[in-house]
């Protein structure tokens, strides 16, 4: 039987080279960036950070070893690989180390529950008026979220927009003015009138239909105070029973079924209607 024979010189040698071997470049700088979400959908839910990690030559070192901390894992923990986990609105520090560099990044986690938005008015609101915005959001246990204002968007900004928390109303018309915070969005029917609209009439108050499926077109009419006609006042048209008779959005109603019903027609808070028999 043959058997290695090292020498004690030999054998160092070789834990020298060990050693050396183990002994890779160190971490000499980590930056760690905040997350792109201000606001979070819920509990549970993760939070990747993006992060740099450089040894003393400025090179970035793609698989050292780091160990997360956060200080209140109760809003937040952190997972090996830099994952942040939010358990709860609050505020935690989350804190990273690899050899002798350090980095640390405050968060402030705030989880968006509700969404609400009001423009008292704004169903019918004369031309060149603002509207103060009312917005409140809050967080999973219903804390009021201070300093929250969601983005605003108009569907046409010609009508109606929003600027530093106010409604402008321009033009008359109609626009759907929508509030979006985080992930919850909310719409704001906006109906914008001219300045001297007074009333609404019709061309007529009764009609009688002698038979199903005959139809007749109904115009309405909008003035100002001193009785003359308004254009571009946006009008919508409803009917009491559309089993009796229908009416389109130009107002031209239709006989369905024998009965009785009455047809309206309303411009924000103005209304007029007409009575409709089909024998």
């Amino acid at each position: 039987m043959n058997t290695l024979r090292l020498s004690s010189r030999s054998l160092w040698g070789l834990v020298a080279l060990g050693v050396l071997g183990a002994c890779g470049p160190s971490p000499t700088t980590i930056t760690v960036d905040p997350p792109e979400l201000r606001y979070l959908r819920t509990q549970g839910q993760n939070l990747p950070l993006k992060y740099t990690v450089l040894d003393a030559d400025g090179r970035k070192m793609m698989d050292a070893r780091l160990r997360w901390t956060s200080s209140a894992p109760e809003v937040a923990s952190v997972q090996e690989d830099g994952t942040v986990v939010a358990r709860k609105s609050g505020k935690t520090i989350i804190g990273v180390q690899g050899g002798r560099a350090k980095a640390a990044l405050p968060l402030d986690l705030t989880i968006l529950a509700t969404l609400e938005v009001r423009a008292p008015g704004a169903d019918f609101v004369e031309m060149g008026r603002t509207i103060k915005l009312r917005v409140v959001a809050r967080n999973e246990v219903g804390h009021v979220i201070p300093d929250a204002m969601p983005a605003f968007r108009s569907s046409n900004e010609a009508v109606a927009h929003v600027e530093n928390g106010e409604l402008i109303a321009s033009t008359a018309g109609v626009a759907t003015v929508t509030a979006t915070l985080g992930h919850l969005s909310r719409a704001i029917a906006v109906q914008v009138v001219p300045p001297d609209f007074a009333r609404l009439g019709l061309n007529l108050t009764s009609y009688t239909f002698k038979k199903k499926g005959q139809s007749v077109q109904v115009q309405a009419r909008a003035y100002n105070r001193n009785g003359a006609v308004l254009e571009r006042v946006p009008l919508e048209w409803f009917s009491s029973n559309a089993a009796v008779v229908t009416v389109s959005p130009e107002g031209r109603v239709t006989a369905v079924g024998t009965g009785r019903a009455v047809v309206s027609v309303v411009a924000g808070r103005r209304r007029t209607a007409a009575d409709f028999i089909v024998e």
